[in-house]
């Protein structure tokens, strides 16, 4: 093989694998059903690629007392799938699955961190354990790019004693969540 073929063949795998990127992206926005999440921003600025919002969601930190989870030990990485419930738009918290769960509405992330708690029994004896408490997890949606100098002034929002930011996003059947838009008091920013 010459020079020159392996040269176009290696650019036309590149551009099949940025148009399959774009297209599985498009395919989630086009057939998902869009979920509003509420946000805390967190860092406005990267030196490297220009402005753009950290997004910390409230879903991002899960209690597993407060919802309900197939089973309760969770490991560093281990995949969850997280059912939502849809209420005024919002997506809720429901139960956490480690399997995709039929005919729900889920997102799928991973856990980053993991929270232990032990059983104890009324002496103080711990019986069994550890099972997880808490789960701090990823969904792949947590970084949103904005034009030069609008970062900062989304990161304001939250703090101004207004509703703040929040995220539309679109969940695949799959579980797989795509940025769509962000809001500000209820408004979609225009970007």
């Amino acid at each position: 093989m010459t020079q020159k073929k392996i040269f176009y063949l290696t650019i036309v795998f590149w551009l099949l694998i940025f148009s399959g990127f774009i297209a599985y992206k498009e395919y989630t926005l086009m057939t998902g059903t869009e979920v509003i999440l509420k946000t805390e921003p967190v860092d406005p600025r990267d030196l490297f690629r220009g402005d753009y919002v950290t997004l910390n969601y409230e879903i991002s930190a899960l209690d597993l007392e407060e919802i309900q989870a197939a089973d309760p030990y969770f490991e560093y990485n281990d995949r969850i799938y997280l059912t939502l419930e849809l209420e005024d738009g919002y997506g809720v918290p429901k139960k956490v699955y480690r399997t995709p769960p039929d005919d729900e509405l889920y997102i799928k992330g991973t856990v980053k961190e993991v929270i232990y708690d032990w059983e104890t029994d009324e002496d103080g004896i711990t019986t069994e354990g550890p099972y997880s408490k808490e789960l701090r997890v990823e969904y792949g949606i947590e970084s949103y790019f904005v034009p030069e100098g609008r970062g900062i002034e989304i990161e304001n929002q939250q703090w101004t004693g207004r509703k703040g930011v929040d995220v539309k996003v679109v969940v695949d059947k799959y579980g797989n969540a795509v940025i769509k838009s962000l809001l500000i008091d209820g408004q979609e920013v225009e970007i």
